[in-house]
């Protein structure tokens, strides 16, 4: 399924007002290539038809929890998601071993490294919200109050 309303402009917001990292590559050593630090559309390896990112509705922001730069940019982001919250109506924020609901209530994220995010922002939204982009220039102003960049 192609990429929802929501992670198409998610997108292109974060990466013409979120910080210049968003714009550059990672080595995935287990593909052996450099990829996008922002991605939505699955890659071959999700099979489960109801994986958000094969339906279109989800969003990984590439930022690795173990190097502190990137965690530290991470966490700012997460603080934006969470601030523009009730405008954006996404189901799951998810990063560095913590999970935030549609309500903003943070619960502990267990599980192996992928299930963890300890790689990764993963931001999801219900199939009933993914075509609303009316929260646009509301992320906007509030990734501009971060001078990001």
């Amino acid at each position: 399924m192609p990429q929802t309303q929501v992670v198409a402009k998610g997108i292109t917001v974060l990466r013409q007002y979120g910080p210049s990292i968003l714009n550059t590559t990672y080595r995935d050593v287990a593909a052996k290539k450099d990829l996008p630090r922002l991605q939505g559309p699955a890659g071959s390896h999700k099979t489960d038809s109801h994986d958000p990112h094969i339906e279109g509705r989800a969003i990984d922001i590439i930022l690795f929890a173990t190097i502190e730069h990137e965690r530290q940019i991470a966490d700012e982001i997460v603080d934006v998601f969470l601030t523009v919250r009730e405008k954006m109506k996404w189901l799951a924020v998810i990063y560095n071993k913590k999970e935030w609901n549609w309500a903003g209530q943070q619960f502990p994220r267990g599980g192996d490294a992928i299930r963890q995010h300890t790689t990764h922002i993963h931001i999801e939204w219900r199939m009933s919200d993914a075509a609303s982009t009316a929260w646009e220039q509301d992320l906007i102003d509030e990734l501009k109050n971060r001078n990001f960049g």
